[in-house]
């Protein structure tokens, strides 16, 4: 009784381990307090905490030394930004920072985690009953999960709505979409390889913007905008 149960034990750990994402992204590093993108981030960050009626002081962050737009949502509300990223006008970081705390928010990191220990065990158990079935996690977790977390994504971008509003943004869906277009055009084309797409995190660009539709028309916000000088 107890040695079958070692088994699912020792296979989940195994094989969870190597599909849940890392604790730090690589060339991660703690910025100097001076340093004015970690001031950019820092303030921003402080924002949409505040705008999702969190505790800022619960979020902390640190940089990834690299000019490409990126960002890593870790948990225990604890974010990773490229330079590249904080290197962008206000607007944008507001957008990408506001991204990383809906899935904050949402229980992204968390959910995910659940999900890809649940189909691990699964398989585990399918093992002991089929030689070799425990082998399929190694094939079927990956896509699932990254199937998963492109649903996530696309969920987030909807609560960065709600948040980039209450950041007070008068077109929040303009303002994100100009973020992840800025993104895209300072980050490598995405590959053309549909086996790396079927493997991809992120949805396509084209399919987040899309669902991010229909924008404010640009006549409502010059309202606005006129309006909150008043």
């Amino acid at each position: 009784m107890f040695r079958p149960l070692a088994l699912v034990a020792l296979l989940t750990f195994a094989t969870g381990c190597a599909l849940i994402s890392p604790s730090h992204p690589d060339l991660a590093y703690y910025p100097a307090a001076r340093d004015p993108g970690a001031a950019k981030i820092s303030q921003t960050l402080f924002r949409a905490a505040q705008a999702v009626g969190d505790d800022p002081d619960r979020y902390s962050f640190a940089l990834i030394e690299t000019p490409m737009v990126t960002s890593f949502a870790a948990a225990d509300a604890t974010f990773y930004f490229s330079d590249g990223l904080a290197r962008l006008p206000q607007r944008h970081v507001d957008a990408l920072v506001a991204q990383k705390v809906a899935h904050e928010v949402l229980g992204h990191s968390g959910k995910r985690r659940t999900l890809s220990l649940a189909i691990t065990a699964g398989f585990a158990m399918l093992g002991l009953f089929v030689p070799g079935g425990g082998l399929a996690d190694f094939v079927v977790n990956p896509l699932v999960i990254r199937a998963y977390s492109r649903e996530q994504e696309l969920a987030a971008d909807q609560r960065t709505i709600e948040i980039l509003r209450d950041m007070g943004h008068l077109a929040p869906r303009q303002a994100l979409a100009g973020a992840l277009r800025a993104a895209a055009a300072a980050n490598p084309p995405a590959s053309p390889f549909i086996e790396q797409r079927i493997l991809a995190r992120e949805p396509d660009l084209e399919d987040r913007l899309a669902a991010l539709e229909p924008l404010e028309a640009t006549a409502v916000v010059a309202v606005r905008k006129a309006a909150a000088r008043r």
